[in-house]
C-alpha cells in the first residue's frame, strides 16, 4: 500500500473514533443532566431507555462544536486544563479531516481554516505550532497520517481523552465507563 493510500485509511479511522468521542461526551452530557436516566440505563444493558434514546437523537443532530462547547460547560467543574486542551485538538483534527482536499495522487492531506484569523490562532495555540518562513497566507495545514509518528501522537490523544478524561467523568456521575464505549 503506498504512502497515500495509508494517509486516506489512517484520517479516516481517526475520524470515526472522532465521532465514538463525539458519542461518549453527548451520553456523559446526557446522563450528567438526567440523573434519572441512569437506573435504568444501567438495568437493562441491551436496551437505551425510551427517554435516553430521545435524547441521544437530539445530540445526532448536532454538530460537534456544540457539543464540545456543551460538554466543556457541563463538565467544567472537574475538566483539567489539559484535557480542555486535548477536546479543543481533537475538534481542530476532526474539523480537518471532515473538510480538507483532498487528491489521492498526494500522501497529504491540505486543509484551510474557515474562520479566518481567530480559528488560525486557536490552531497554533492547540498545537504549539510556530510561523514558519515563506508561511502561506492563508494559512494552510498539510496532514501526513502516513507517518507513523503524527498518527500515533494523534490517536494518543484521542486514547487518552477516552481512557482517562472519560473514564473519570463516568465516574463521577455513577456509571461504569464501558456502558457508553
Amino acid at each position: 500500500m503506498d504512502n497515500s493510500q495509508v494517509n486516506i485509511i489512517r484520517a479516516g479511522e481517526l475520524f470515526m473514533y472522532s465521532v465514538w468521542l463525539q458519542c461518549q461526551m453527548a451520553d456523559l452530557i446526557i446522563l450528567k443532566k438526567n440523573p434519572q436516566f441512569i437506573k435504568d440505563f444501567l438495568y437493562s444493558p441491551s436496551r437505551i431507555p425510551r427517554l435516553m434514546h430521545l435524547e441521544r437523537v437530539k445530540y445526532w443532530e448536532k454538530q460537534f462544536y456544540v457539543i464540545k462547547e456543551e460538554f466543556k460547560k457541563t463538565f467544567s467543574y472537574i475538566l483539567r486544563e489539559d484535557e480542555l486542551n486535548d477536546l479543543e485538538a481533537l475538534y481542530h483534527i476532526r474539523n480537518a479531516i471532515a473538510h480538507p482536499h483532498v487528491s489521492l495522487g498526494r500522501d497529504y492531506i491540505l486543509f484551510r481554516p474557515a474562520r479566518g484569523l481567530s480559528q488560525e490562532r486557536e490552531i497554533k495555540r492547540v498545537f504549539g505550532l510556530t510561523p514558519i518562513q515563506d508561511e502561506s497566507d492563508p494559512m494552510m495545514l498539510k496532514l501526513t497520517f502516513q507517518n507513523d509518528d503524527r498518527y500515533f501522537r494523534t490517536f494518543s490523544l484521542f486514547k487518552k481523552l477516552d481512557e482517562i478524561c472519560f473514564e473519570r467523568l463516568s465516574s463521577s456521575i455513577g456509571i461504569p465507563h464501558s456502558r457508553i464505549r
